[in-house]
């Protein structure tokens, strides 16, 4: 599936606006309107589902992490925004699987923060 990057960014921040309309909806007991909503949230996952992801490793810092993530051309996408040198994201290279060694480095890391 092609996409682009401003139709990933907008149809990520249609899916976050459709999140919490949903949980207002619900909040006030709106129940009408949060069927509604509902039904128009598996139409986004569909969406999402077929874009084309790869897994990761990359730094944060001096942290490193092994992730799935969204690849839309030479661009690697997570959370709806770019994996760039600017936010922070540094060696990102794709790897063929995340293993439980991998796994297991991440949260012996985390212990230290």
């Amino acid at each position: 599936m092609k996409v682009t990057r401003k139709v990933y960014q907008e149809k990520y921040c249609e899916r976050g606006d459709l999140k919490r309309a949903i949980d207002a909806a619900e909040c006030a007991e709106r129940f009408d309107e949060w069927r509604e909503l509902r039904a128009k949230l598996p139409e986004l996952e569909k969406f999402f589902d077929q874009l084309p992801k790869v897994k990761i490793s990359f730094s944060i810092g001096s942290r490193g992490y092994y992730q799935e993530a969204v690849k839309i051309g030479k661009s690697y996408f997570q959370y709806g925004e770019a994996m760039t040198k600017g936010r922070g994201y540094w060696g990102i290279t794709e790897i063929p699987e995340i293993t439980e060694e991998m796994k297991t480095e991440m949260l012996e890391d985390s212990y230290y923060y």
